[in-house]
C-alpha cells in the first residue's frame, strides 16, 4: 500500500505527527508514506518560515519514507492550482491513496458538495450573494447554507474538496481518504490555555515571529544553554538558574523556574513506544503527556516587568509543547539562524517589497502584465499602493478591498518577485524533484526507474524514468522532448520548460539574498 501525503510543513508540528501515526495504524506499519511538500515559498504567499531542507528532514525522522517538491510556480498560487497540481504528482508517483486532513470527516458530505457545485441553481446563488457585495468565499458559506451545508467553507475543507475534484476530473486513480482534523483551525492565533497538543502552524509562526522580535543573539546563547545543553541533565541534578539566566529572584520567578524544570524532566522521561490508539501513538511516541500550563501556576499580569529572554523563553516552553522534539531541533536552529543574521519574517517582507517596487517602477507594464494572475485592474491596484506606501505592511492596507484579498494580492506579489508567467500555468508534471527518502523511499525509487514505469499508468511511459530526478543539475540538463522535437509546438513547449526551470532558479537566489542560504543540489539520504 502506497499513501500520499500534501503539507507544507510550516513548521511541522504535532498535528502532522498524528496524521503519520495514524496512516501507520490504519494501514499497518508496512505502508510507504509520500509527502509532496511546497518548499522555499509557500501558499499563502510568503517565504516559508523553515527552508525546503530542514522541513525535509523533519518529515524524514518523523515517518515519511519519500518526500518531493511541489514545483515552485506552482506551490504559490491559489487552491485549486495547489492541490491540482500536488494530488498530480502523488498520482503520478503510483500512491494508492491521498490522505488529507479536513474539518468535515464525512467524505460523503464533501462528495455532495462537489455535485452541488456543478448545478446551475447553486451557481446563480453564489452570483446573487457576490452580486450583493459579499467575498467569494463568504458568498460560498451563504449559499452552502441554503441547502444545509453550512460550515463546509473552512480551509482544509477547501482543499480536500479540490483534491476529490482533481480525482474526479481527471479520472485519477489515486483514492481519497480523510482523517479528520484534530482540534485546531488552520487560521487560528490563539490556543486556550489548556490545549494539550495541538495547535496550528499559523499560530506556531505568529509565534515564533513574536520570538525573533525578541532575540537578540545575546539573550539567544542564555536560552540556548537550556534547550540544547539540558537534554543531558538528569532530572536530580539542578540548573544553575542564576547563572545561566540571572533571574530576579521573587516569588514569582521562582514559580516559573519550578515549573519549567517539572516540564523538562517531564518531557526527558522515556515511555514505551506501543501501538495504541490513534492519540495515545502522538503522546507515547514523542513523549507529549499532558503537562500543566504555566499559566495555570503564575498570574500572566506579573510578567509584565519581566526581562525579555525570560518571556522568550517562557513562549519557547509553550511552543515546545506542540510540536514533536525532532521538529524543535530543527525549529531552533533555525531560531539561532536567523537570530545570528538578524532576520525575521518582517524584515524578509519589506526586501521583498522593495524590489518588486523597483521592479514595477523600471520595467514596461507590457512585461508586468506577462505575470500570472494579474489583471489590468489589479496592477493599477497594486502599482498605486507602492506609490504611496512606505513598507510591506502599508502595502497590504493600501490594496486590500472586498474583491481582492491580502493573501492574492501577496501571491501576486511573489509572481512577479520570480517572474511567474500566466503561460507557465499550463498544468503540466515536467518533472518530479526528490528532496530526500530512507531505505524504505531509495527502494521504491529504485523500482520505478528500473521498471521504466509507474503503476498507475498501466503503459510504458519513456518519460517516467527521465521526470523523477534526484539531483537538480539532472534537472537543468533534461531536455523535455519527444520524437518530434523538431516541430513549432515542442519548441513551444522545450521555451517553457527553461522558463520554468528559470524561475526555481530565482527562488534559489531569493532565497540566498534574503536569507543567506545557499540551495542544495542532492537530497537528503536519511538512515535510520
Amino acid at each position: 500500500m502506497k499513501i500520499g501525503i500534501v503539507a507544507e510543513y510550516n513548521p511541522f508540528h504535532n498535528g502532522h505527527l498524528y496524521q503519520i501515526r495514524k496512516i501507520k495504524e490504519i494501514f499497518g506499519e508496512d505502508v510507504l508514506v509520500v509527502a509532496v511538500i511546497s518548499g522555499d515559498f509557500v501558499q499563502r504567499g510568503e517565504i516559508s518560515f523553515l527552508d525546503k531542507w530542514e522541513k525535509t528532514q523533519v518529515n524524514l525522522e518523523c515517518g515519511v519514507d519519500l518526500v518531493v517538491e511541489l514545483p515552485l510556480y506552482y506551490s504559490i498560487q491559489n487552491a485549486e492550482i495547489f492541490s491540482k497540481m500536488a494530488t498530480r504528482i502523488l498520482d503520478y508517483l503510483g500512491m494508492n491513496i491521498q490522505v488529507f486532513g479536513a474539518e468535515e470527516e464525512n467524505i460523503e458530505i464533501l462528495q455532495k458538495v462537489l455535485g452541488l457545485q456543478k448545478r446551475q441553481d447553486y451557481k446563480d446563488k453564489l452570483m446573487e450573494y457576490m452580486k450583493k457585495g459579499n467575498s467569494y468565499s463568504t458568498s460560498q458559506r451563504l449559499a452552502l447554507k441554503e441547502y444545509d451545508l453550512d460550515g463546509i467553507v473552512k480551509s482544509n475543507n477547501i482543499l480536500a474538496l479540490e483534491y476529490m475534484r482533481e480525482m474526479k476530473n481527471s479520472n485519477l486513480k489515486i483514492k481519497p481518504y480523510i482523517i479528520k482534523r484534530e482540534i485546531s483551525e488552520y487560521n487560528e492565533e490563539k490556543v486556550s490555555g489548556d490545549r494539550e497538543e495541538f495547535a496550528s502552524a499559523s499560530f506556531l509562526r505568529n509565534e515564533l515571529e513574536k520570538v525573533l522580535d525578541g532575540f537578540s543573539q545575546k539573550k539567544f546563547e542564555k536560552i540556548k544553554k537550556f534547550f540544547i545543553e539540558s537534554k543531558e541533565i538528569s532530572c536530580e541534578n539542578k540548573i544553575d538558574w542564576n547563572k545561566n539566566f540571572d533571574f530576579r529572584e521573587n516569588e514569582t520567578i521562582e514559580k516559573v523556574k519550578n515549573s519549567i524544570v517539572e516540564k523538562k524532566c517531564s518531557f526527558l522521561k522515556k515511555e514505551d513506544r506501543k501501538i495504541e490508539s490513534s492519540k495515545k501513538i502522538v503522546k507515547k511516541s514523542y513523549n507529549f503527556e499532558k503537562k500543566q500550563n504555566i499559566g495555570e501556576k503564575i498570574n500572566l499580569e506579573s510578567l509584565k516587568n519581566i526581562k525579555t529572554e525570560e518571556k522568550i523563553f517562557w513562549k519557547l516552553e509553550e511552543i515546545q509543547k506542540f510540536v514533536p522534539e525532532k521538529s524543535f531541533e530543527i525549529i531552533f536552529k533555525n531560531l539561532e539562524w536567523k537570530t545570528n543574521n538578524e532576520i525575521n519574517g518582517k524584515k524578509v517582507k519589506n526586501e521583498i517589497f522593495k524590489i518588486v517596487k523597483y521592479k514595477i517602477l523600471t520595467e514596461k507594464k507590457e512585461k508586468i502584465m506577462e505575470i500570472y494572475d494579474l489583471t489590468g485592474e489589479i496592477y493599477a491596484r497594486i502599482s498605486g499602493a507602492m506609490m504611496i506606501s512606505k513598507n510591506y505592511l502599508e502595502f497590504l492596507k493600501n490594496t486590500k478591498s472586498r474583491n481582492l484579498s491580502n493573501k492574492r494580492v501577496e501571491r501576486i506579489i511573489l509572481n512577479i518577485l520570480l517572474n511567474i508567467k500566466a503561460e507557465m500555468m499550463d498544468l503540466k508534471i515536467n518533472y518530479v524533484r526528490v528532496l530526500g527518502f530512507n531505505k524504505k523511499g531509495q527502494k521504491y525509487l529504485k523500482k520505478i526507474r528500473e521498471n521504466n514505469k509507474i503503476e498507475n499508468f498501466g503503459v510504458e511511459n519513456k518519460f517516467q524514468k527521465k521526470n523523477i530526478f534526484v539531483n537538480w543539475k539532472d534537472i537543468e540538463k533534461f531536455e523535455n522532448f519527444d520524437e518530434n522535437n523538431g516541430n513549432l509546438e515542442n519548441l513551444e513547449i522545450q521555451k517553457n520548460f527553461l522558463e520554468k526551470i528559470q524561475v526555481e532558479k530565482n527562488g534559489f537566489l531569493i532565497k540566498e539574498l534574503l536569507l543567506g542560504k545557499k540551495e542544495k543540489l542532492n537530497p537528503i539520504v536519511y538512515v535510520n
